[in-house]
């Protein structure tokens, strides 16, 4: 009696069937199994090309070539190293460090700033930067500093929209600060440099002329440029700068 009633239960409360919703090959085995009470629809589902991700090694892996340098440090000090110390290797180390060797804005990279989603983000940079040239009073010979410029396209975008003004251009001589010589590459492109001045020689510092007719220089370090900046423009640099934790 007891089973009965529970079997009534359960004809009234299961949930309902979209028919149409199920695939047609499967369609018509659940209408046919549908028609006798006692057979109950089954729907197959094919799971083979779900993705299976592997277990968890816990077998040791290769350590990257930083990794090894970064051990090695740590080894030879016999302790740990400053958070600031790990950052400056992880961001700038000379052989594998992420900004030296490679584009990591864009599609093809990790991010994306916003000189690189429009011109008009450099253009207005542009137009603060000459009115802040006239509150200066218009003087000739102002440095104009970039620390961390990317691409270029900032500085690139910001010329194009200041070149019809020509007393502004001609005032300006452009410093890019970077350490890594692929982006460096890149804003010699973006620019569209010529005229290598200094290119042959071995130092830490190299001059170029922009299309705009600007001269552009670029600097491995921040000393080298300190005593002579006039303005200073570090957009989304100091999110990514070394630090020390307290």
């Amino acid at each position: 009696m007891l089973r009965q009633v529970l079997r009534q239960c359960y004809s009234l409360h299961r949930p309902a069937v979209n028919v149409y919703a199920v695939p047609r090959f499967y369609r018509r085995r659940l209408c046919s199994s549908s028609s006798s009470e006692s057979t109950a629809a089954t729907i197959s589902i094919d799971r083979s090309s779900l993705y299976n991700p592997p277990e968890h090694s816990h077998h040791p892996t290769s350590d990257s070539e930083l990794v090894k340098h970064l051990k090695g440090i740590i080894k030879f000090r016999g302790g740990p190293i400053s958070l600031g110390e790990y950052m400056s290797e992880v961001l700038t180390n000379p052989k594998a460090g992420y900004y030296i060797n490679r584009d990591v804005f864009g599609a093809e990279g990790d991010f994306i700033t916003s000189p690189e989603v429009s011109q008009m983000f450099g253009e207005m940079v542009g137009v603060w930067v000459m009115c802040l040239w006239e509150q200066m009073g218009q003087p000739q010979g102002v440095n104009l500093v970039e620390l961390g410029p990317g691409r270029g396209t900032l500085m690139a975008d910001l010329l194009r929209g200041a070149s019809k003004f020509k007393n502004f251009i001609e005032s300006l001589h452009v410093h890019l600060v970077e350490c890594s010589p692929a982006l460096q590459k890149l804003q010699h492109q973006n620019l569209k440099c010529t005229d290598e001045e200094n290119a042959s020689q071995d130092t830490d510092t190299r001059t170029a002329r922009s299309l705009f007719g600007t001269p552009v220089s670029w600097h491995a370090t921040l000393e080298q440029f300190l005593q002579i900046a006039n303005i200073i423009i570090a957009h989304e640099f100091f999110d990514a700068l070394p630090v020390h934790q307290f």
